[in-house]
């Protein structure tokens, strides 16, 4: 028992990646990093989440599925597929700052990945309240993805981008 807890351990050290893969907010500590970047004023440091290089390991297969099929309709019929950012919950924000990610803890197989954040202070008459946006994470051949991101919009109902790709299908 002892040797088996040593290898664990070894390994743990030894391929820091592996542990990373396995822990639910991992993806989304990395799409908020997206996000800061693409925000940050540099415009050479932009990046997309949903590009070929990072929805196959930020998000999970079924979510990757939609997506893929919603953005080739959309290209096909010239409109937009998603037209806000899901990460931050609106058309235009601030690099997020103050950003505390939280687990609230699995429910049904599903991680409750909680972001909160300022998202809207550089705007004239900014709202100074948090923005929080909700990403449910699954496990996919122990690699966290993200499988839904649900902003919560204040005074409002929350918003799944789930449901809105899915909405984008019935719509037409």
């Amino acid at each position: 028992m002892r040797a088996h807890a040593t290898f664990l351990a070894f390994l743990a050290f030894a391929f820091p990646a592996l542990a990373d893969d396995a822990d639910p907010t991992a993806p989304v500590q990395k799409i908020m990093q997206i996000s800061q970047s693409n925000l940050s004023g540099d415009d050479s440091n932009q990046d997309d989440y949903f590009s070929d290089k990072w929805m196959p390991q930020l998000f999970s297969s079924a979510f990757v599925t939609i997506a893929k099929k919603g953005f080739a309709k959309a290209q096909a019929n010239n409109e937009p597929f998603i037209d806000y950012d899901p990460v931050l919950g609106g058309q235009d924000g601030c690099a997020p700052k103050d950003l505390t990610i939280t687990n609230a803890g699995p429910k049904d197989g599903v991680f409750d990945i909680v972001a909160k954040f300022h998202a809207f202070y550089c705007f004239d008459n900014a709202d100074n309240r948090f923005s929080e946006t909700h990403f449910k994470v699954v496990m996919e051949n122990g690699v966290a993805k993200i499988d839904d991101i649900v902003n919560i919009i204040p005074d409002g109902d929350p918003v799944s981008l789930r449901d809105t790709m899915n909405g984008y299908f019935t719509a037409q």
